[in-house]
């Protein structure tokens, strides 16, 4: 999959509408069987926040206020971290969509891979922030069926 892509014509999908979905539906259907950790970096102040589910993505303890970035880039395959900063840097000098491929440390020895999709955002009387989401991917294996009740550790 390309580490790069830009998303300048895609229209805002609303699709879900059709069918009678709330965007708050939307949401929970699409994290009910994988984190979705939602994340925003202020340009100006470098200060990172983020939601639970990212912390948990990347092993990291959560927090109210601004992440520690140093926690979260020291968990990335240091040869996926130039690329990131690059995709990172194009995007909030361009305003762009982006989204990345990349590995994350579970252990001492090996990795996950997760995606993030993030976009830069203007905020008034500032340089704007970027936002985005990160999940994790996981293996397929068909004719296999998950039911959010018997999810180990589902809280539900």
């Amino acid at each position: 999959m390309p580490f790069w892509v830009q998303h300048t014509e895609k229209r805002v999908n609303t699709q879900y509408q059709q069918v009678g979905l709330s965007s708050d539906e939307v949401v929970e259907l699409a994290a009910a069987f994988r984190l979705y950790g939602f994340w925003r970096i202020e340009l100006d102040s470098g200060h990172f926040f983020a939601t639970e589910d990212l912390c948990r993505i990347f092993g990291i303890e959560p927090q109210d206020g601004p992440i520690n970035l140093m926690a979260i880039t020291a968990r990335i395959h240091p040869e996926d971290m130039p690329r990131l900063m690059e995709t990172f840097e194009r995007a909030s000098a361009e305003r762009l969509t982006y989204h990345n491929i990349y590995r994350i440390r579970t252990d001492v020895e090996d990795y996950k891979y997760v995606r993030s999709v993030g976009k830069f955002r203007d905020k008034p009387g500032t340089s704007g922030e970027v936002v985005g989401v990160t999940y994790e991917f996981f293996a397929q294996r068909p004719g296999v069926t998950f039911f959010l009740d018997e999810m180990p550790g589902n809280q539900a």
